[in-house]
């Protein structure tokens, strides 16, 4: 075999060495220093209840809830993650530290908590893995967002009424807007139609509701922009009521129509009667619109470090 021969199959080995490398495990992304591979895709789906378990951002996270998240998904959350450990670096000894602090409360040793980590299906080095994203965002946390997220009494009292408002049970009453196209004021249905068409194309376009009332309206309430005050379920037209029920604080209708008038609606302030069912669920929906709110800042923050950050994901990513 000459040399010509020998370099062609040292060239056609190398290839199918680094081919089949390939298959094994491929770069995904590079976030700053630290690599994602395709591995690193498929280690979160078969650790996603130890995640669960341990990372305190993971329950408000999209992906969490979804079955079958795609590779693209995956990858973007691991690229988010791989900021904040980066941002917050944790050293070896700070893991080691927040894996005694669990031992000492649950009274076990070491080699207890590896075995019931095996018992689940995982790895130790997967849970130790799991602990350093743990105490990296809980130092994000407790040092960007915290101060940020905030709720307060009315935060918690609108959500109560958004979320009761839409039954006909819902004591309380909803602050009404209303443009009226009275039929008999046209020459025909279909004139008053146009009419009110014209009148929803101008909010759609972003025009007042009250400039819109006034100029159109011929409710009794057109002078004052539409605003009927505040009514209850019973004091409501049929056709209202059902629209109403569909509509939250601030939101708006199509084109409604009943047998004497087209209509458009909107709902401005909604009030609840004081009731006990406000007091024993207020606490739960603090809670809810807390997590929901941290979760916010959470986006803010990385979307904000994802423009200081080196990130570069592979192009051929399905």
């Amino acid at each position: 075999m000459n040399f010509r021969d020998f370099s062609f199959l040292f060239t056609a080995l190398l290839a199918g060495t680094i081919a089949r490398a390939e298959l094994v495990d491929r770069l995904e992304a590079i976030v700053n220093k630290a690599p994602i591979f395709k591995s690193d895709i498929e280690r979160f789906r078969s650790t996603v209840p130890l995640r669960a378990k341990v990372d305190p951002l993971f329950a408000n996270e999209p992906l969490s809830k979804k079955m079958k998240a795609t590779d693209g998904e995956v990858l973007e959350f691991l690229i988010d993650e791989a900021i904040i450990l980066d941002k917050f670096p944790v050293s070896d000894n700070e893991v080691e530290q927040e894996i005694n602090g669990i031992q000492n409360n649950l009274k076990i040793d070491r080699d207890t908590l590896k075995g019931a980590i095996l018992r689940e299906g995982f790895k130790f080095e997967d849970y130790v893995k799991m602990m350093r994203v743990s105490v990296a965002k809980r130092q994000l946390v407790d040092r960007e967002i915290r101060n940020k997220a905030a709720v307060s009494d009315d935060d918690v009292r609108a959500e109560y009424n958004r979320t009761r408002s839409g039954s006909k049970s819902f004591r309380g009453s909803f602050q009404l807007h209303l443009i009226r196209i009275s039929k008999a004021n046209y020459k025909s249905i279909a004139a008053a139609k146009e009419e009110a068409t014209k009148a929803l194309d101008s909010l759609n376009r972003g025009a007042s509701f009250a400039d819109v009332a006034k100029s159109v309206s011929d409710d009794a309430s057109h002078e004052s922009g539409g605003d009927l005050g505040f009514l209850s379920y019973s004091e409501m037209s049929p056709i209202l009521q059902k629209e109403v029920q569909k509509l939250g604080p601030e939101k708006r209708s199509g084109l409604l129509e009943d047998k004497s008038s087209f209509l458009i609606v909107k709902v401005g302030e909604v009030r609840a009667d004081g009731d006990a069912a406000f007091e024993r669920e207020k606490d739960v929906i603090r809670g809810r619109l807390m997590e929901s709110e941290f979760q916010h800042q959470v986006r803010i923050w990385l979307d904000r470090e994802r423009g200081q950050n080196f990130v570069k994901v592979n192009s051929i990513q399905k």
